[in-house]
């Protein structure tokens, strides 16, 4: 079963890219349902323009999910660096 992943605001090119690897997206902030990974960029500047503190607020049983800062891994390597994940 694909993993489901929860992608920043702003990021549309790696949650087109994972829709078309089909992979479940959702949104950072909106995901009430547990998620296996979390693919966000520091320097995403269209998600601090929505959310004013820069902050992301994850419901508790989000807690304790991967992250893969898009900015280090590169969407050419992002689908690889989920699939190592257990």
């Amino acid at each position: 079963m694909k993993k489901r992943v929860a992608v920043q605001e702003g990021l549309h090119e790696a949650a087109e890219l994972l829709k078309e690897k089909g992979y479940s997206v959702t949104n950072i902030d909106e995901s009430k349902v547990p998620i296996d990974v979390i693919i966000y960029s520091n320097g995403n500047k269209e998600y601090l323009s929505h959310n004013i503190k820069g902050e992301m607020e994850m419901p508790s049983n989000n807690q304790f999910v991967k992250m893969i800062n898009i900015d280090e891994v590169g969407i050419e390597e992002l689908i690889n660096k989920i699939e190592e994940i257990d």
